[in-house]
């Protein structure tokens, strides 16, 4: 993400001279009495504990709802990006030189599963068979790709790990998906004992950036990304339908909302206050006023159904109506780029750490 990417860029560029020069693949995180105040990137709730990650490999865990919070020992200090708990125990973070970690204790201690030079070993692996597929074929269009291809891999084996990772989820505590950078889609069906590369099976031939990676209520997976695109898969991952929401910017989210009849529309949004909606079954987008022109940079579905959006000047935007509708209800104490549900309410993650927002049930108005 733009923004996400400019967090990053903010925080690294105010970082310690001592930090620099570092590999920060090997480098453990630097333990901080000040970490739950840092830029935090991404945020999830692992049962009743919430976890949050962010610039230069900070993870904290809180056990009391975000009042104190305690940081964890990292191997590395990479600026991670995204974070998800599919149980109480395991869960994996993603960010900066493609590193995916995962812990099985809560986000107490984590483990390196891949980094970039690894997935760069993986896509020379696949360019090297692409090419030698095309040429068996003689298929002059095919071997011209695949020769791009494989250049652009080797590019990328010879620079090294820089494909930041910036979403995470997983189905189970077995399958999950990693997206990012250049149009990277990754699966593992064994907790991220192996991955295996997917970008093939999502049409996106110039290697767009997926930004976001979020389920439905009714099972389908959904990415958003550059370009105005967004991603549609109702098996689970192995194909994707590729929409085009006719906006040429960026879209950080993409959210599944229940409509009155019970079908499914998805509302995508991002870049300077854009929202669009596609109703269930539709080919057209329609614009959605947001009352903003300010990034919108996280969203989720409420437990009532509609879909709520943090802006990157703070605000919180609450849809009614079934999302066809947005509204300002409040300012949150800092402008956050990833939320989460907790009883009652949202966790938010962003420039100033994380903070839980309550609501009240009937009016939907934020408590103090």
């Amino acid at each position: 993400m733009r923004w996400m990417q400019w967090c990053c860029c903010a925080a690294l560029a105010f970082a310690p001279a001592a930090w620099a020069g570092l590999d920060q693949l090997t480098t453990p995180a630097l333990m901080s009495p000040r970490a739950a105040s840092s830029v935090l990137l991404g945020v999830s709730a692992a049962g009743a504990r919430l976890v949050a990650v962010g610039e230069r490999g900070i993870v904290v865990g809180s056990d009391d709802r975000g009042a104190s919070w305690t940081q964890s020992v990292l191997p590395l200090s990479s600026t991670l990006t995204g974070v998800h708990f599919p149980t109480a125990q395991h869960g994996w973070a993603v960010g900066h030189d493609g590193v995916i970690l995962h812990s099985a204790d809560g986000g107490l201690t984590w483990v390196k599963q891949l980094d970039g030079n690894m997935t760069n070993t993986m896509l020379l692996a696949a360019a090297t068979e692409r090419e030698k597929q095309a040429n068996a074929a003689n298929d002059a269009n095919a071997i011209k790709q695949a020769a791009h291809a494989l250049e652009d891999a080797k590019a990328a084996a010879k620079f090294g790990p820089s494909r930041p990772l910036l979403a995470v989820w997983f189905r189970n505590e077995r399958e999950g998906f990693a997206a990012g950078s250049y149009g990277l889609l990754l699966h593992t069906e064994d907790a991220g004992a192996h991955w295996a590369l997917w970008s093939g099976r999502v049409d996106n031939p110039d290697g767009y950036h997926f930004n976001s990676l979020m389920p439905t209520a009714s099972g389908a997976l959904l990415m958003a990304g550059e370009a105005g695109r967004v991603y549609r898969s109702t098996d689970g991952g192995a194909t994707w339908e590729t929409s085009n929401t006719g906006y040429k910017g960026q879209l950080y989210g993409a959210l599944g909302v229940r409509n009155e009849a019970g079908g499914e529309d998805i509302i995508a949004f991002g870049f300077k206050g854009n929202v669009f909606r596609l109703a269930a079954g539709g080919k057209a987008w329609e614009a959605i006023a947001s009352g903003t022109a300010k990034n919108l940079t996280a969203g989720i579905v409420l437990p009532n159904g509609e879909p709520a959006f943090l802006s990157q000047d703070g605000r919180l935007l609450l849809g009614s109506d079934h999302g066809r509708h947005l509204r300002a209800v409040g300012g949150t104490p800092f402008p956050a780029v990833a939320v989460t549900l907790v009883p009652g309410g949202i966790a938010i993650a962003g420039l100033g750490g994380v903070k839980t927002i309550f609501f009240d049930a009937a009016s939907g108005a934020i408590k103090p």
